[in-house]
């Protein structure tokens, strides 16, 4: 039984908190103060030094020295320089109405609710244990000061007792209201006193350490730098690095520091003040660790975790004792009731409530149902806290208790890769997200959790040395054969190993589309001004009555009504029953419900009343979403037109605001996600550019200067063109125009390659008789070669003909049969000679014109060789050659009639120098690479006429016996043909032994498809049925060929061969004009044109021509009518039909 004194000063103290927290719900004390207000701020920040950092840090600092500080140190960094993460949270966090972490996630990946409950699930699983940590250390610190062991039954455990308490105090002063957002001036006020008593406290300790010290003439200093040196610190970055993630990631700091946040300006104060707080508590850790040491030094019974109490215990200091008792119970109360709060909304609103509302509970006629929210919240507190106390009662081991806090971090931490990277990365994607988050939770379950269960004895211990399966590298604190490293760094760096990996690896792979990347434009930059979208029309039978009355069922009918005619003022309306909702309003619905039952839940309650009303799904996720709105903005000219320019185009109104860009222009400027958005001032994009040095400026005056002299420039109206040179050496030329009505557009070419060629072209200048020169002699070389080539050509065209009429003269003097037989072979073999050698001569002209255009297929190499074989198989055999093929099945890339006529050159070779033995045609798979080689067992050809074997005409004289005599031309051909297709070829031969001639081709796939451009995939994908397009051509044949080619795009076509034909079948209502230039009529295209849009100016038109000048473009721009050049090609042509086909 505890002494009466340490029950009465518990619940006197838990009295005070009451009081504190009731007072402060009904008298705002400090929320209307803003001097004030940052000063609660900072000290509720202070709830994340729970009771086990108020004792285990001396702990800690005894056992590891400076090893205690990570704890600190990681919050002490975020404040000083991740502050702005801290207020870029808190300011999403207030435009989304996010109510917790699990909430917050859950609204930048698209509202999931599946991520929504992962996130919670996470938390509870991380938070529960640590939660019976702070049961753990009041239990410890009511031993160590009354002196006696704690009754090890449930009704005679104090910590039963602290945690109904606790959960008492959440139920009261957290659940008191069902809009999770609203602010709770009570309970921020009774943790900040919370944290300025344990703060008191330790102080109080510290110093008295220091007195007594100084009493008894202990070096306070040398004993700490003894304390410090003996111990070692374990896993100092991790832990570092894991208490930085922490200050964000816990659901206790998000709640205090993001959803409670009055005023982002408060953080820019709490980041010194909590700053200084982290200082002081870290500070005082060290006096008391060192005289601890002193007057207990190794003693069993005098824990170090407990030298906070049993120091003043020890001077019979009895009131110092009680007071570091409170601070240590203000530590525990603090953190289990702000952790009770946050976790029981991610219960509610992400667990429970969505599984009630798949089942329809919300369409229920039941009446007001947040009474029955709000139930469901204190139901979750009171679940958590008995799932906190069973976890306290049922864990035996010390250790597992005593890690578990910083294990704790690194589950939490598994939340900073998709938190994070949703504030900076536009690319993250809600997949990558979810599978980062379940592969890095498992790995730390097993890495850390379950060891720690283990240890504890819930579980076999065999696993732990032998891993899992009995698989060494599978051991959870040597993960992959990893050793040296401390369990709690070891588990940190896999399971973040893992999530971040999955995360980056997902999200790469799902890339969001522009949907996607314009909904996500708030969590970007959170400090842009948003213009109000104007509200859109729909064709919904839902009321403002009836949006109401949903509200107020979930939230309350008071405060729905309230809020509901504080918008309606807002807007200038009245509510009465016949007033239609627009998205306006269902989003405003949205948000309210949002900040009640979560923006996951919300979304699935709207969804489900809007489709009641006949709404189509793709239509209410249209409405709901304000990003839809957005999309909606020039969305068919701003994919099929505006996306198809090799030009960056950006478009400001009358405001100077963006109002529509391309991705071309992101990437000429570089400029990071979320930069770019609909509403974004130019003056922000002017200033950034010239902070990069992209605008030349001597300082930040001359950076205002340029600012305001483009937008003068701008507001002026004034039609530009000029280049600049960027400090990547890129140059772009900008040319800008006005816009009717206000607004300016402006594009931007990169003609940096022109500026390299106009350069060039100078220095071409400059030194122009040095290159005259040189071409001269090169001209002469090449004319000089041209002559012998000649002579070469002339000679061996003449050889087979005159052997051909030498035959022929022979044969018709011939009487005998026999004779006249052999002589017409003759004849015969003499005249394919000289038709062989002119087709050589026409292949090489060919190829040196450039005329060849080879046909890259996939095909069976296997098959080729065997194609090979068959046919010079009967030679070989006439030859009396064995002929061999060694083949494995493969394909590869390649044309096949260019490498079938290489390797049938090799072949013909092989077969012409080879007398006896074999010829083996193989293929050899060389990595990505297939060599295709030819081998023979001729006489072999000597090394220095292997370097000229390439050259026409060239011929190795042997002798051989199969009355042949090579051209000189095939591998000369090889050799072009090789280089055309960018295949290697390679020959070696063995003088007496034989040559080896081979052609590496590149491996493929069996089926591997055709490339397809993106732009060709986007215009096969753009819908153009029900277009009516007027042609308007004197050529039939023209007109026939394109309406057989739009009918089957689905357009419809209307032909006219004259003006006045054209002007007549206006009455058809045509949307798009494709007229031809020259008409032999009475106008031309760009007239025609003219008279046919006008009466019709909406229409769009394009002018038809094989007149591709300058003037005639210029004269058609100048008129709006984009120009075509015949032939016009059916992509282009689908491309312009597209862009058009919407407006």
């Amino acid at each position: 039984m505890l002494p009466a004194w340490v029950i009465l000063a518990s619940f006197l103290y838990a009295a005070i908190l009451f009081a504190i927290a009731w007072v402060g719900d009904r008298h705002p004390l400090y929320t209307q103060r803003p001097w004030l207000r940052p000063t609660v701020y900072s000290l509720a920040l202070a709830v994340y030094c729970s009771s086990w950092t108020f004792y285990g840090a001396v702990g800690s600092a005894v056992r590891y020295g400076w090893g205690y500080l990570p704890i600190y140190l990681g919050p002490f960094l975020m404040l000083m320089f991740g502050w702005r993460l801290i207020e870029r949270l808190a300011l999403v966090a207030q435009s989304q109405n996010t109510v917790s972490i699990a909430d917050f996630m859950a609204s930048r990946y698209g509202r999931s609710q599946r991520l929504a409950g992962l996130v919670a699930l996470i938390a509870v699983i991380a938070g529960v244990p640590y939660l019976a940590l702070q049961y753990k250390a009041v239990t410890l610190s009511l031993t160590v000061l009354t002196g006696k062991e704690i009754q090890a039954t449930i009704f005679g455990d104090p910590a039963l007792y602290v945690a109904i308490i606790m959960a008492l105090f959440s139920i009261l002063f957290g659940t008191r209201q069902v809009d999770a957002t609203e602010h709770r001036p009570g309970l921020m006020l009774a943790v900040a006193f919370e944290s300025l008593v344990k703060l008191i406290a330790l102080i109080a300790v510290g110093f008295f350490a220091l007195i007594w010290a100084n009493k008894n003439q202990l070096d306070v200093y040398g004993a700490v730098q003894t304390l410090v040196e003996q111990a070692s610190p374990v896993g100092f970055l991790g832990q570092t690095l894991l208490a930085f993630a922490a200050i964000i990631c816990l659901p206790r700091q998000f709640h205090v520091a993001i959803v409670e946040c009055g005023d982002v300006v408060d953080v820019r104060r709490a980041r010194w003040l909590f700053g200084f707080y982290l200082v002081i508590v870290s500070l005082m850790v060290l006096p008391i660790a060192a005289v601890g040491v002193h007057l207990f030094g190794d003693k069993a019974s005098v824990p170090a975790d407990s030298f906070v109490l049993a120091l003043p215990l020890s001077q019979n200091q009895m009131t110092l004792a009680l007071a570091a008792y409170i601070g240590g119970f203000s530590a525990a109360t603090g953190m289990v009731i702000v952790t009770s709060v946050a976790l029981s909304t991610m219960v509610s609103n992400d667990l429970i409530m969505p599984l009630l509302l798949r089942r329809g509970w919300a369409q229920q006629p039941q009446g007001d149902m947040s009474a029955t929210v709000l139930w469901i919240r204190r139901f979750a507190i009171l679940v958590v806290a008995a799932a906190a106390y069973g976890y306290y009662f049922g864990s035996g081991s010390d250790t597992a208790l005593s890690a578990y806090g910083l294990m704790a971090f690194a589950a939490v931490a598994q939340f900073a890769p998709g938190l994070i990277g949703g504030l900076y990365w536009q690319g993250a994607s809600r997949q990558g997200v979810e599978v980062g988050l379940v592969l890095g939770f498992a790995v730390w379950m097993y890495t850390l959790m379950l060891p720690a269960l283990t240890e504890s004895g819930w579980f076999a211990s065999d696993w732990l040395q032998h891993g899992l399966f009995g698989m060494l590298w599978l051991k959870p604190y040597q993960l992959f054969g990893l050793t040296g490293w401390d369990p709690l760094t070891h588990g940190t760096f896999w399971s973040l190993l893992f999530n971040t990996s999955a995360f980056l690896l997902v999200s790469l792979y799902k890339r969001p589309g522009l949907g996607d990347r314009l909904r996500v434009e708030p969590f970007l930059d959170p400090y842009a001004q948003r213009r109000r979208l104007a509200a859109s029309a729909w064709n919904g039978e839902i009321f403002v009555q009836d949006l109401l009355a949903l509200a107020g069922r979930l939230v309350g009918e008071k405060k729905a009504q309230w809020d509901f005619d504080k918008e309606a003022q807002r807007r200038g309306q009245a509510l009465h029953q016949d007033l239609r909702a627009d998205s306006e309003w269902i989003q405003f619905t949205e948000l309210m419900l949002a900040a009640a039952i979560g923006a996951a839940s919300a979304r699935l309650v709207l969804t489900s009343a809007l489709r009641g009303t006949g709404m189509e799904i793709t239509a209410i996720v249209s409405i709901l979403d304000e990003a839809g709105q957005e999309l909606r903005f020039n969305r068919d000219i701003l994919l099929a037109t505006l996306e198809n320019l090799d030009q960056g185009v950006s478009v400001v109104d009358a405001d100077m605001c963006l109002v529509a860009w391309n991705q071309r222009y992101q990437q000429l400027f570089d400029y990071p996600a979320g930069m770019l958005y609909v509403g974004r001032p130019v003056a922000d994009l002017i200033r950034f550019n010239a902070k990069r040095g992209k605008i030349q400026h001597r300082d930040e005056q001359d950076i205002e200067k340029a600012v305001s002299r483009r937008i003068a420039f701008m507001r002026a109206g004034t039609s530009h063109v000029f280049q600049r040179t960027l400090n990547n050496k890129q140059v772009i030329e900008l040319r800008g125009r006005p816009l009717p009505g206000g607004g300016y557009v402006t594009s931007y070419t990169d003609v940096t390659e022109y500026k390299r060629v106009e350069r060039e072209l100078l220095e071409i200048n400059e030194n122009l008789e040095q290159r005259v020169q040189a071409r001269t002699q090169e001209a002469e070389l090449a004319q000089l070669s041209r002559t012998h080539f000649l002579t070469a050509v002339s000679h061996d065209v003449l050889q087979p003909i005159n052997a051909a009429r030498l035959f022929a003269s022979a044969l018709y003097g011939s009487k005998d049969p026999t004779e006249m037989q052999h002589l017409a072979e003759r004849v015969d073999a003499s005249l394919r000679a000289a038709e062989e050698l002119l087709d050589g001569l026409l292949d090489i002209s060919q190829l040196d014109a450039g005329a060849l255009k080879p046909d890259i297929t996939v095909f069976d190499a296997q098959e080729l060789l065997q194609d090979l074989l068959e046919q010079y198989a009967p030679l070989a055999q006439r030859r009396q050659l064995r002929l061999r093929m060694y083949m494995r099945p493969v394909y590869v890339r390649s044309d096949h009639r260019l490498l079938r006529r290489v390797l049938q050159n090799f072949m013909a070779n092989a077969l012409r120098y080879t007398r006896q033995g074999r010829i083996i045609l193989a293929g050899r798979v060389r990595g990505d690479q297939v060599e295709f080689q030819v081998w023979d067992s001729g006489q072999g050809i000597p090394p220095h006429h292997l370097e000229q074997i390439y050259a026409e005409f060239h011929r190795y004289e042997q002798s051989f016996d199969w009355g042949e005599r090579g051209l000189g031309l095939g591998l000369s051909i090889c050799q072009r043909i090789a280089a055309l297709l960018g295949h290697a070829l390679r020959a070696q031969s063995t003088v007496g032994k034989g040559s080896m001639f081979s052609i590496q081709v590149p491996l493929a796939q069996k089926h591997e498809p055709t490339p397809v451009s993106a732009l060709a995939k986007q215009n096969l994908q753009l819908p153009l049925a029900g277009l009516r397009v007027l042609c308007l051509d004197n050529d039939v044949e023209i007109l026939m060929g394109m309406q057989a080619l739009l009918s089957q795009w689905g357009v419809e076509v209307i032909t006219a061969i004259t003006i006045d034909e054209a002007l007549t079948k206006m009455d058809l209502d045509p949307q798009v004009l494709l007229v031809d230039f020259h008409l032999h009529d009475r106008l031309d295209g760009l007239d025609a044109l003219d008279a046919l849009r006008e009466n019709a100016r909406h229409l769009h038109g394009a002018l038809l021509t094989a007149d591709g000048s300058d003037e005639l473009k210029q004269r058609a721009r100048q008129r709006g009518y984009l120009v075509l050049t015949k032939p016009v090609k059916p992509a282009s042509l689908r491309s312009f039909l597209a862009a058009h086909y919407r407006s």
